[in-house]
């Protein structure tokens, strides 16, 4: 395994997610499996409550990709969510129109190109004369190097695209803002954003767009952004996630706490949202430790936790790359474990569960939202209408050692991550 991947155990910035080689990689005949973390198979999971999917006007596919399948669609929607509790009709069209085509297969000539594109920070893709870029706020974990490959395979999807740019700020707002100045000066125009920084982002994006570009943020909340800052953002309703989790917290530990939460980054939008709504919603937290939702970072907010003799009957966290990490720490302590109420997943966490015995809540790997901000940009430089924000659900479900797959990659986030399963054996090294 590559040492970039090596360093993360991520979402998203946290992260983020997100975040399900089903059976095993040798299900490579799954053209698009995405998150072997979980293994079980959609129709198994269980939900603990999505949040609702608001509608959006409806955009027809990217130039030739064909009319939709519905039974294609469902069976890609359950992929991703990790659970086929949510129907297709229930979710905005963008993400349908976009999950259609994600459940297309690619040759193995675009393959080979994703693969190479995804080793670079810039390639071409195609004989377009659009320019895509991903402004990364924290690139330096797996959850956001599968969330990199997403883009680029919704990307060769689309014969206007001819180049792809990628930036990586590793966590520095003046180096996240240089980086939109750069993309705009090179002629992007579409930027996939993954904002680590909230409002203070909005000035760059501003810019970015009064320049012709438009600008769609993934996973991490932008609410109260303006259209003049992001033309539309994907992301789940954050307050109602908290609810969800306070709900699955509830159900879990037969109370409302007490409960440590894990933060990702400092002050970061996403947590500082589940929280606050957690907590309204009874979730009494006694503990907050910072991760940075790096493997290390979760450790020692997980030691920092034990040494502060607060027995806590739950953690609830926003990414599960560094679970096994909080997991040692425990086991180093000679604790019981506390259980975990997280997002996203990987194939390491699940296969904690074989030799551990706590409960785990997770979500799917939340990739695959990525691909959505990238069709809806596609849609409106095509001069389709595109809503302000588009809300995915977020259902949760019990994690089991059953999702466990054996020889797959500890890193690798899942079928739900929508990657192909040869490409994940190369990014992962394994």
């Amino acid at each position: 395994m590559s040492s970039s991947l090596q360093k993360a155990a991520h979402p998203h910035y946290h992260r983020r997610r997100a975040i399900a080689l089903a059976a095993a990689l040798a299900a490579a005949a799954l053209s698009l499996t995405a998150c072997g973390s979980s293994g079980k198979s959609a129709s198994s999971a269980t939900s603990a409550g999505a949040t609702t999917a608001t509608t959006a006007p409806a955009g027809s596919a990217a130039a030739g990709s064909g009319a939709t399948n519905d039974t294609g669609l469902s069976t890609t929607l359950a992929q991703a969510l990790g659970t086929s509790s949510v129907p297709a009709s229930s979710i905005p069209p963008i993400m349908s129109e976009a999950l259609t085509i994600a459940g297309r297969s690619l040759t193995p000539a675009q393959l080979s190109k994703a693969l190479s594109c995804w080793k670079a920070t810039s390639c071409t893709l195609g004989s377009g004369n659009v320019t895509v870029a991903e402004a990364d706020g924290f690139g330096g974990n797996t959850w956001r190097s599968f969330s990199k490959m997403n883009i680029i395979l919704q990307a060769l999807t689309y014969p206007q695209i001819g180049k792809f740019i990628y930036t990586n700020a590793n966590g520095s707002l003046s180096t996240y803002e240089s980086n939109i100045r750069e993309l705009t000066a090179e002629g992007v125009k579409a930027i996939v954003a993954y904002n680590d920084f909230g409002p203070a982002a909005w000035p760059a994006f501003e810019a970015a767009q009064r320049s012709g570009a438009v600008v769609s943020t993934f996973v991490g909340p932008s609410d109260g952004a303006p259209t003049s800052a992001i033309t539309t953002r994907v992301q789940p309703d954050i307050c109602q996630v908290g609810k969800d989790m306070a709900a699955v917290t509830q159900k879990v530990i037969g109370g409302n706490g007490p409960v440590a939460y894990f933060t990702g980054t400092p002050a970061n939008p996403e947590d500082t949202g589940w929280q606050k709504c957690a907590t309204d919603a009874g979730i009494q937290s006694v503990f907050n430790g910072t991760t940075n939702w790096t493997p290390s970072g979760a450790q020692q907010a997980a030691s920092a936790l034990i040494a502060s003799g607060k027995t806590v009957k739950a953690i609830l966290y926003s990414y599960s790359n560094p679970v096994p990490n909080i997991v040692q720490a425990y086991q180093t302590a000679g604790k019981p474990i506390p259980a975990i109420i997280d997002w996203t997943t990987n194939n390491s966490t699940v296969c904690l569960l074989q030799q551990n015995h706590f409960t785990m809540y997770l979500t799917n790997a939340l990739n695959w939202a990525a691909r959505v901000s990238l069709t809806a940009l596609m849609d409106k430089i095509q001069g389709k209408s595109v809503p302000a924000a588009i809300y995915y659900p977020m259902p949760f479900f019990q994690a089991s050692a059953s999702q466990c797959t054996t020889g797959a990659p500890a890193d690798y986030p899942g079928p739900s991550a929508l990657v192909p399963s040869s490409l994940v054996t190369q990014m992962l090294g394994s």
